[in-house]
């Protein structure tokens, strides 16, 4: 009897220990994935660029992947007077984005907008330290895990003819001079927890672009200020996989960008990827100037499920 039950128990051991090591080992698998953030998760450079290596390096793993950045947006709803509307809320289109789209895995990115681009505040800090525990609470409570990602760094470089020295909030147009002083403070708050995996971003590109600028001081991969470009894009990318994948190996940025123009597995997940960020945006909805919601996700689908057959048979060509 005891044999018996030993043949039963084993094998249903075994498949937790290897659904478990399973996560652990691709934990952007098999899953559905959703990734929040503003306008630099909307513009969605990085995620292509992730989506790509997990397809490349992966075929053979189901990646859900659906990422829906929005820029201006904060987690704090904290907002310049300046600003030409009241930056949006990620809080208010969370639940909705929750629902409809049900995740297991959570990649959130806030802070740039947060700080509203001024110096330090107990007030505004407060308010993107409530934004980051709600947010924390809400997708854990939908029986989600968060992951988050320190936001990237701020070049005053470019920024020099307008940057201002006061201690007054005036915002995006004329950035306080230090605000990567407060991003930095933001991620080491970030940092801090101990219950959930933060990938820390800022630190990473900030050394990436400090050395980079001693080679050439007119260096920068964040040609405003605040976006990065495509080489800022790579690089958030690379720490990203870095941190969940550190088997993949992933080349120089230059190299690799430029051999990614031609490659149409990158190019297919690229459009793929913006196809159903574009839809599922829309369907979410959310506010800016004005609202903006759309009742139909059936043609995003529809084309999404073209763009998986080309892809899926590339990878298979490659084999």
């Amino acid at each position: 009897m005891k044999l018996k039950l030993f043949v039963f128990v084993f094998p249903i051991a075994f498949i937790f220990s290897c659904a478990n090591t399973d996560n652990m080992q691709y934990p952007l698998h098999e899953k559905r994935v959703l990734i929040l953030g503003n306008s630099i998760t909307q513009d969605g450079k990085y995620v292509d660029f992730i989506e790509y290596y997990l397809r490349k390096n992966y075929p053979e793993k189901n990646l859900d992947i659906i990422s829906l950045g929005l820029s201006s947006e904060t987690v704090s709803g904290n907002s310049e007077p300046s600003h030409s509307f009241p930056r949006p809320n990620v809080h208010t289109r969370l639940d909705r984005a929750l629902d409809s789209i049900k995740p297991e895995l959570v990649l959130a990115c806030y802070g740039m907008n947060d700080g509203i681009f001024s110096a330090n505040n107990t007030t505004r800090f407060d308010a993107y330290k409530k934004g980051i525990y709600k947010l924390k609470t809400k997708v854990e409570a939908q029986g989600a895990t968060l992951i988050i990602l320190t936001p990237t760094p701020f070049d005053p470089d470019p920024k020099k003819e307008i940057a201002n020295k006061s201690k007054e909030v005036i915002g995006y147009k004329q950035p306080y001079y230090k605000y990567n002083d407060v991003l930095k403070a933001y991620s080491n708050w970030l940092l801090e927890f101990k219950d959930i995996q933060v990938i820390d971003q800022h630190k990473y590109l900030d050394e990436k672009l400090v050395a980079l600028k001693q080679q050439n001081a007119d260096f920068t991969f964040i040609p405003d200020g605040v976006h990065p470009n495509q080489i800022g894009h790579f690089y958030m990318a690379k720490k990203i996989l870095k941190d969940l994948y550190p088997k993949i190996v992933i080349g120089d940025p230059i190299s690799e960008i430029e051999n990614l123009k031609a490659d149409s597995l990158f190019l297919l997940s690229s459009k793929r990827r913006a196809v159903r960020s574009n839809g599922w945006l829309t369907y979410v909805g959310y506010k800016k100037e004005t609202v903006v919601k759309s009742n139909n996700i059936a043609s995003t689908q529809a084309q999404v499920k073209i763009l998986d057959g080309k892809i899926n048979k590339i990878q298979q060509e490659n084999e």
